[in-house]
This record gives C-alpha cells, sequence and structure tokens, in this order.
C-alpha cells in the first residue's frame, strides 16, 4: 500500500514540474488585486477624472474600457490589439509612460497582458479602499514637533479631546486621559462630542486615496462604528442635533448624509467645486450649510437634500461656517480676512438669505472661529495669529485678545463663555481669558454736544482793512484778527499762501454758519477751516472704517454721482458714507446691473458731500471705505482698519449750490474762542482774490421750487411732475407739499412728502376716463412746509402749471393691478413689502386701436415716488418694457433693508407723449 502511494506521489510531482506553467498560466488575474495597483503606480497620475490627458481617465474600471480620444485603450481578449499594452511595449507611439519615465516591469507586464487575454473583467462589487499610497518612505526625525489640528470640548464641559495625526487624547474632568493611536486615522480635521459625550465623531482619512469617519467611545477609545465611502480624505464630519444622522465633506467636494444606526449613506449633496473644508446644522436639524474653497457658502434642506441658496460674496476660499445658537444667522469666516453674516431665510424651500454683515478681522485669512454658548460673541481667529472678539447683537468686533505665538488651527469656549482654548501648530494648546463684553451700543467717555441754535438778528458788515487799521501795527500779521460775533468781513488775500484768521468766541453747542464767497467774480477759490485757540484744526467727527474697497471702473471727477463701481459693493448698504480721498459722500441707488454701479447722493447732478467735506476726484484703483461716525469718546473698533479724523473745512459747497464758494456748519465743541482760517485752495493771492466771509447765527430751513406739466391731460391718464428742495444751514428733515385749486374730480397724490435728506419727489395729477375737460387753464398752487425746532416753517412752492385737458385718446393707458387682479382698473389699492424682500404686481395698457408698438417704463428710475430704497427689480438691460402688441407683465417691486416703514403713493408713468401716468396706488413698507 505505501509503495502504491510513493509512486501516486511521484507521479504527482512530475506531472507539476511539466504542467506547472501551464497551470499557472491559467490563474485569473484579479482587476483590484493585480491590475489596478499596476494602473495606479504608472498610469493614473496623468490619466484621471480630474486630469485625463487624451481624454483617458484609467481611475475608474468604467472609464478605462471606455477609452479616450484615440479610441479604446483595451481590445478585451486581444492583447496584441490592445493600445495600452501596444504603447507600453514601445510598439505603439507615443510610448508610455513618457519622458523616460519608469514603467511596469515584465512581471507586471506579464500581468496586464494576462488580464487582457483573460477578457479585461472588471472588479466584483466595490473597490477596496485604499489604505495606503505609494510613496516615498521618508523617516520622521524623532524630534518633530506634531501639529494639532483639530480640537473639541463636550457641551457640559466634561470631556476634551486633542487629534493629531494619527493620533487622538480624550480627556475627562479630572485629567484622566484615553488615547486612541491607529495607522487607520491620518490626520484629523474634525472633531465633534455626542451630547451626553459618551462617543467622539472623528473626520479623518488619507488624502489621494479615502474619507473616514468614525465613532469612538469616549471612556474606552474603542472604535463604535465607520463611515466610508468618500474618495478622498474628511475635513468635516457633524451629528445632527438629535444624533440621527452624520453629515460627512472633503476634498472630494461631496457631502454625504448617513444613516447613523445601519451606517450606510442615505443622499449625497452635490454642487460644490472645490475642497469642503466644513458643515454645520441649524438647531432643529432642519438645514445644513458647506463651507468651500470654491469661495461659496451654500444652504442645503437636509430632508430632501435641495440646495436652498448658494451664498457668493465670499472673496477667498471660506474656511468655516456655522448657524447660530438661535437659528437665526448663518455666520462665515474666509481667506479674504473677513466674518460675513446672512440672515437665514431659505429653511424649507429656496429663497435669498441676505447678507446683513461683513466684517474685517485682519490682514490674513480668517481661518476659524468660534460662537459662545450663550451666542452673544464670536471668536475669530486669523493666519497671522490674531485674535478677535464680536459681539453677535451687531456683529461688531469689540476687543483684540493677545495673538497666538503660531499659526492657530482650531478653537473652543469653555461652558461658561469666559475663556477660549486655540490648538496651534506648533502642537500646543493655548487660552485667552475674554474680557467683559461690551453692550450694544459703545457707553463713550465724551457726552454728544447738544446743539445750540440762535437768534442774533443780521450779522454787522465789516470789512478787512478797518479790522487791520485797528490793530497795533506791530502785531504780526498772521495773528487772527479779533472780531465781534455774527458778522459779515470784505477781505482779500494779498499775495500767494497768504491766509487770513478771524477769532470770536462761542459757547459749546452754538451752531455757527461759515459762508465764504469769492467777490465780483474774481478768481478766488476760497476754503475755510475752523481752528482752536492754539491754532490747531478742530476735529468735527472721526469716521471708523468698517469696510475696505477701491474703484474698479474708471476713475470719478469730483462733481459725477453715477456708475460707482467698488470693489466688494454686495456688501454695502443704501445710506452708508464711503470714503475716499478725504472725500465723504454717501450711497443712494444700488447698481442695477452687471454694467452699472452705485448711484450716489442726491441720485442726480453734482454730487453731494458730507461733514464738511468736498468733491475729489479719484483715480481707478483708489483705496475707498465704507466708515462709520464714533461717537465722542468711543474706543476705535478691533477690526484692522484706519480711523479718518474729519475737521471743519470745506473748500466747496457740500450740496453743490454755491459753486466753488465754501459752505461750513460749525458746531462749538467747546466753550472758548475759535478762528476761522480763509485762503485760496490753490495757494494763489493778488488783488482779483477778494472775498466776502460770514460767520453768522445757522438758520436752518429750505428752499422749495417746483417743475411744472407742460403736456395736457387725457381721458384716464395723469402728468407728472417734481417737487424740490434745496435745504440750508444744516437741515435735513422731511418737506411736504400741499396743492390748493385743484378740482375735487381731479386725482393727485397729494400731500407730497419729500423725505429726510432727499431732493426730490414726484407728484402726478390725474383725471379719470370719462372726465369733461374744462374750458379755461387750472392753476393750482403749492405750498411747502416743515417742522423746524419745532415751529412751522411755510414757503410758497410755485404751480405745478397750467392745467390743459385734451379729450382725445392717448396711444395707452397705462394701469397698475395686483398680480391676481383683485382690484378695480384704477383704484388706490395697497401693496405691502417688508424690508429685504421683493413683491410682484401687474402693469397693464390700454392700447389704442392700431397702436401695437412697445411700450417703455424706464429703467433704474422706472418706479415713481417710491420710498427711497425702494425700486423697481429685476428689469434687465431694456428696463421695465410691454414688448410690441404684448398688453401686460409683470413687475417686481424690491424693499432695501434699509428702506423706512411706511406708507407712500406709487406710479409707473409709460415713456410716450412727455409721460403717461397710471393711476397712483399705495406701496406699504413694513418692518
Amino acid at each position: 500500500m505505501n509503495a502504491v502511494i510513493c509512486r501516486f506521489q511521484l507521479t504527482l510531482v512530475l506531472l507539476m514540474a511539466l504542467l506547472g506553467p501551464t497551470l499557472f498560466a491559467a490563474e485569473q488575474v484579479d482587476y483590484a488585486r493585480d491590475v489596478f495597483p499596476i494602473l495606479e503606480t504608472y498610469c493614473v497620475g496623468c490619466h484621471n477624472q480630474d486630469d485625463p490627458q487624451g481624454g483617458l481617465a484609467m481611475d475608474e474600471y468604467a472609464n478605462l474600457i471606455k477609452g479616450g480620444e484615440s479610441g479604446v485603450a483595451i481590445t478585451s481578449g486581444v492583447p496584441d490589439s490592445s493600445r495600452m499594452l501596444l504603447m507600453i511595449q514601445g510598439k505603439l507611439e507615443p510610448k508610455m509612460p513618457p519622458d523616460d519615465a519608469e514603467g511596469p516591469n515584465e512581471s507586471e507586464l506579464e500581468k496586464l497582458t494576462r488580464w487582457v487575454e483573460q477578457g479585461a473583467v472588471g472588479p466584483e462589487g466595490d473597490m477596496p479602499i485604499k489604505r495606503t499610497l505609494r510613496t516615498p518612505s521618508i523617516e520622521t526625525a524623532a524630534d518633530v514637533v506634531v501639529p494639532i489640528t483639530a480640537i473639541a470640548a463636550s457641551d457640559d464641559g466634561s470631556r476634551t479631546a486633542c487629534g493629531s495625526f494619527d493620533r487622538i487624547e480624550i480627556k475627562d474632568h479630572q485629567s484622566r486621559s484615553v488615547v486612541i493611536e491607529s495607522e487607520n486615522l491620518g490626520k484629523i480635521n474634525s472633531l465633534a462630542f455626542s451630547r451626553d459625550a459618551t462617543e467622539l465623531l472623528v473626520a479623518s482619512g488619507l488624502t489621494g486615496a479615502y474619507g473616514r469617519a468614525a465613532i469612538y467611545d469616549t471612556r474606552s477609545g474603542a472604535l463604535v462604528s465607520e463611515f466610508l465611502g468618500h474618495r478622498d480624505t474628511l475635513y468635516a464630519a457633524q451629528f445632527s442635533p438629535d444624533e440621527s444622522i452624520i453629515a460627512t465633506a472633503g476634498y472630494d467636494r461631496s457631502i454625504v448624509i448617513w444613516d447613523r444606526q445601519s451606517g450606510e449613506p442615505t443622499r449625497q449633496l452635490n454642487g460644490h467645486n472645490g475642497a469642503i473644508f466644513d458643515l454645520a446644522f441649524s438647531p432643529d436639524g432642519s438645514v445644513l450649510v458647506s463651507a468651500c474653497a470654491d469661495e461659496t457658502v451654500k444652504v442645503w434642506n437636509v430632508r430632501s437634500g435641495q440646495r436652498l441658496d448658494t451664498l457668493s460674496q465670499p472673496e477667498g476660499e471660506v474656511f468655516a461656517v456655522a448657524i447660530t445658537r438661535d437659528g437665526k444667522h448663518i455666520v462665515a469666516c474666509s481667506g479674504d480676512s473677513r466674518i460675513r453674516v446672512w440672515r437665514l431665510e431659505s429653511v424649507d424651500t429656496p429663497a435669498i438669505n441676505p447678507l446683513l454683515a461683513t466684517r474685517f478681522i485682519d490682514e490674513t485669512p480668517v481661518i476659524n472661529f468660534a460662537i459662545s454658548p450663550d451666542n452673544q460673541s464670536l471668536i475669530a481667529i486669523a493666519e497671522s495669529g490674531a485674535v478677535k472678539q464680536l459681539r453677535t447683537s451687531d456683529w461688531q468686533p469689540v476687543s483684540s485678545l493677545d495673538p497666538l505665538p503660531e499659526s492657530g488651527t482650531d478653537l473652543y469656549f469653555d461652558p461658561d463663555g469666559t475663556r477660549v482654548t486655540v490648538s496651534l501648530m506648533n502642537g500646543q494648546l493655548v487660552s485667552r481669558d475674554l474680557p467683559r463684553l461690551k453692550p450694544d451700543v459703545d457707553q463713550p467717555s465724551g457726552q454728544a454736544v447738544e446743539s445750540v441754535w440762535m437768534d442774533l438778528g443780521p450779522p454787522k458788515a465789516m470789512a478787512e482793512t478797518k479790522l487791520r487799521e485797528s490793530l497795533n501795527p506791530a502785531t504780526d500779521p498772521s495773528l487772527p484778527i479779533d472780531i465781534a460775533r455774527n458778522v459779515t468781513i470784505d477781505g482779500l488775500i494779498h499775495s500767494p499762501g497768504e491766509s487770513d484768521l478771524y477769532r470770536w468766541s462761542a459757547a459749546r453747542g452754538e451752531v455757527w454758519a461759515i459762508d465764504a464767497d469769492a467777490t465780483n467774480d474774481g478768481r478766488l477759490d476760497p476754503i475755510v477751516t475752523v481752528l482752536d485757540a492754539a491754532g490747531n484744526p478742530v476735529t468735527r467727527v472721526r469716521m471708523q472704517a468698517v469696510r475696505d474697497s477701491y474703484f474698479t471702473f474708471r476713475g470719478k471727477d469730483s462733481s459725477q454721482t453715477g456708475d460707482f463701481r467698488v470693489f466688494n459693493w454686495q456688501e454695502m448698504q443704501l445710506g452708508q458714507y464711503l470714503y475716499a480721498a478725504g472725500e465723504l459722500t454717501r450711497l443712494w441707488m444700488h447698481p442695477r446691473g452687471p454694467d452699472s454701479g452705485f448711484e450716489v447722493y442726491p441720485g442726480e447732478g453734482d454730487r453731494w458731500t458730507y461733514f464738511g467735506t468736498s468733491g475729489r476726484t479719484h483715480a481707478l484703483g483708489e483705496p475707498a471705505y465704507i466708515v462709520q461716525p464714533l461717537p465722542p469718546g468711543a474706543t476705535e473698533l478691533a477690526n484692522g482698519l484706519p480711523v479718518f479724523d474729519i475737521p471743519y473745512e470745506n473748500d466747496d459747497d457740500p450740496k453743490r449750490l454755491a459753486g466753488k464758494n465754501s459752505r461750513l456748519l460749525f458746531t462749538a465743541p467747546a466753550d472758548g474762542l475759535y478762528s476761522v482760517q480763509i485762503t485760496d485752495t490753490r495757494g494763489e493771492g493778488g488783488a482779483e482774490y477778494g472775498y466776502k466771509l460770514a460767520i453768522r447765527a445757522a438758520q436752518p430751513g429750505f428752499r422749495p421750487t417746483t417743475q411744472s406739466i407742460s403736456k395736457p391731460l387725457h381721458p384716464g391718464i395723469g402728468r407728472e411732475f417734481r417737487v424740490l428742495v434745496d435745504r440750508q444751514d444744516g437741515y435735513q428733515g422731511p418737506v411736504t407739499f400741499e396743492i390748493s385749486g385743484l378740482p375735487d374730480r381731479l386725482v393727485s397724490n397729494f400731500p407730497l412728502t419729500i423725505e429726510a435728506g432727499q431732493r426730490y419727489a414726484t407728484g402726478v395729477i390725474w383725471a379719470s376716463a370719462d372726465e369733461p375737460g374744462w374750458q379755461d387753464e387750472i392753476q393750482p398752487q403749492l405750498t411747502a412746509w416743515a417742522t423746524i425746532h419745532s415751529r412751522r416753517v411755510e414757503r410758497d412752492a410755485g404751480s405745478p402749471g397750467k392745467l390743459t385737458f385734451d379729450p382725445t385718446q392717448t396711444a395707452v393707458v397705462p394701469i397698475i393691478q395686483p398680480v391676481q387682479n383683485e382690484g378695480s382698473e384704477n383704484s388706490n389699492w395697497t401693496l405691502q413689502v417688508q424690508r429685504g424682500q421683493t413683491v410682484s404686481a401687474r402693469v397693464i395698457v390700454q392700447r389704442k386701436p392700431g397702436f401695437d408698438k412697445e411700450v417703455s417704463f424706464g429703467k433704474e428710475r422706472s418706479g415713481k415716488n417710491a420710498s427711497q430704497g425702494v425700486y423697481v427689480d429685476n428689469i434687465g438691460l431694456n428696463g421695465l418694457l410691454i414688448v410690441a402688441d404684448a398688453s401686460e407683465r409683470e413687475f417686481f417691486l424690491t424693499a432695501d433693508p434699509t428702506a423706512v416703514p411706511g406708507k407712500r403713493t406709487f406710479f409707473l408713468t409709460a415713456e410716450i407723449d412727455g409721460g403717461l401716468a397710471s393711476h397712483p396706488i399705495t406701496v406699504e413698507v413694513t418692518p
């Protein structure tokens, strides 16, 4: 029996020796185990989905089999016809890999050949996760500093976690540690505790290989569950508020929603075009926000996966994002050195989430931030090591903490919100105690000066020559001349570079008007400055820059009001002050399209300036800033932007009513002696440089004018006209116009008010379709009034014109109706719009038989008499237009967040026959 077995074994050995090569040749080559590692080593670097040279991507089986621009790369079953093999062997040009790069060796080439012979079969199921990269092995120095890349603290402060490469340390409140070390960890990019602090969610992975989220038990360090599926490293992993789901995102530009219990992905959110650095849930878990290298924040509905909004205002990579603890705001920081805040509106359906605040933090990128447990403050860290505290009530920077000794990576608050801990690239943790948060409104150390208005009668006329004759001849001519209060002075700048000074006494709060005019059409271009007793310019206001910018399209002359194109304009609001080269102007209307810029006050004519500053010419690229006044004694904001001191000085009248002459309003900051210095702006002088200088008690007031109607009224249409005011000596309040002598059957929008700070309002007089007309002219009269210092000040304002009537039918009759046509054809119905929102209505035109042309209602100014900040929106390049043969269209009305709540009449005017106005409606702006 043994002899038989021995003979069988010998025969088997001989057969294996003879048939071994054949048997091995028959072994099936596995794509995942044998083929893909070869392709990854030599081919995928140039032939991948991100950079498919020659149109051929080899990082996925389907793309490899599909081939590239030259056709298929693999001919299944026929190695001699497979372009990939022929090019590797050098039998087909160009040889691959190119440039004498190392290619597959004989053994590897033989595997590829057998795989093609066997039918080039792909992987069964999913490809295994790549846990390692084929990279050179480089020994790490023993004393190398290991950066701390992520930290976290539990809500109750019972545990903290600190992550670095391949290592996590968890500490409890008694400083007992649990250390997790594993090659599967990789670089730890984010850490998050469960609500009860018993579990820790970790985002990590291997760059270029896979992304991994994992949950660990914080008491034992044991792995609880693992979430795999991303194609590259993860930067963020977050529990939902109820911890039923987990959201992950990273370098592969996708967001995955996972079921916590099953560990299975339930949804993938795509749309970003760069690495996703951070994720955050809303407190109720319905909304997810994502921060991305594509310079956007996206808002997602968690249940449906629908993208609700894209916030595109950042000008750099967005590194971190959060939703405030009250669920009202989205906050993000970015590489353009700013923190931005949006009001969260898109909760269930897509909606615009309006930008509320942009805060400059540092000259370097803002890399991370944290919101305090009480939701009252925010701490931001910048790449430079700067640490800034902001209060969330107005998002203003309130303090700068001690800078970090090294670049920070992550941070968290203590549970009581009094301290913040920051992790550093040098492997250290540092803490910063937080100063007591300042209230919403800084309590300045100084008190605001209350204005004192005086009635000193007519000013006394004086002459410079007489005043100087009364002085001691030895008196230095550069010293000020003492004068009485409330005077006018005739003087002369005798020689180039000369300055005349006149000194008078003023009490705290007294408001003085200083007028300087060139006499007899002389050559003087006067500039006046108020000096204190020591001869220094008196500061009128300090302006804190809150946003930096620059001119991006053409320069600006010293008078134009339109097309102010500035960097980052989307983050500016109407009514804000724009500072450039010593000039302060104010934003009046938003850009209305891609080829437009801001309009500044007053929205027409020569631009106004503020705080006594004068118009300046501005060059392309010149710096500009959004600024706001600092209250007396207030501390500068810790935002890294400059503060500008504005003195009491004026070159040209800020309202441009006096041409090149100067107008300055001076409020004495304290009891004392003050001097007015007058000289020529260009430093010239001579016999033709005479002036009349008034230092008088300010008398606030206004002068009304009317641009009247010149065309006749027709049945069913109105005619528009404008009323204007020129305000004097600092009066900025509203002015109301009333009409008398207008027949009751004619409709008007009186009383008509010019809003505070505005230049004009638009009136309309409308005749009904059944108006019988009148024989003679009707000439109503207008009266303008305002309340100034508790007194009614009234002025005659002229007439809207001599009204005539033509009974013939006009080409069109415009009518404004609700979208649902709930109103009558012509009625004063009310359209409500909330600040920051957009509503719609319809404009209908009743056409005269035979008239089929297009009807335009204008462009950016198509809405007539709306409140400041309320405008017809989405007008496109052609404006508000009803095309030929059409009879109606929907239009949109937007109320800027700065619009003042209240009711105001509104109408549209068709640009035909001198303007055919609709019946007015009421637009009500609500908070």
